[in-house]
């Protein structure tokens, strides 16, 4: 029998972010991101043992792809996305995923953590545009 993984909430059919303090508590979405919680895929597993370097070259190449189709995320975002495809809890905290990415120049972070790859001009006001097309988009489909 499959085992069911108890996950965030959904509003709206998207799922909230969860993520785990220092202390081991977890917590659902906020509205400031503690940089050094850890990222969540679910509740019932603890943090990869996997080598943090391994799962952080592994979390990058993933951005790299969510990035080719989003251009710009902010960084719970984009953690969450990772999250998702790697179906594990990270064993690194956001401050972590953050620097990694400010290191590798396949990214480019804009004010403090707009990630997007460097070929997109402008990332905050893409950002901006497509947050306002989504809740255009939101708007009207509750309207409709």
């Amino acid at each position: 029998m499959a085992r069911r993984i108890r996950r965030g909430t959904e509003y709206f059919g998207i799922t909230k972010k969860f993520f785990q303090d220092q202390e081991g508590a977890i917590h659902q979405e906020s509205g400031t991101l503690p940089v050094d919680s850890f990222p969540r895929y679910d509740l019932e597993t603890s943090k990869s043992e996997e080598p943090k370097e391994k799962l952080l070259s592994e979390s990058l190449q993933i951005a790299w792809q969510v990035l080719e189709e989003e251009k710009v995320l902010p960084l719970a975002d984009l953690a969450h996305r990772i999250v998702e495809e790697l179906m594990v809890n990270p064993n690194y905290t956001y401050r972590e995923l953050l620097e990694a990415l400010k290191a590798d120049e396949r990214f480019s972070v804009t004010s403090g953590q707009i990630i997007s790859l460097p070929s997109v001009e402008n990332p905050a006001e893409v950002f901006f545009q497509e947050l306002a097309k989504k809740r255009k988009k939101r708007k009207g489909h509750r309207n409709g």
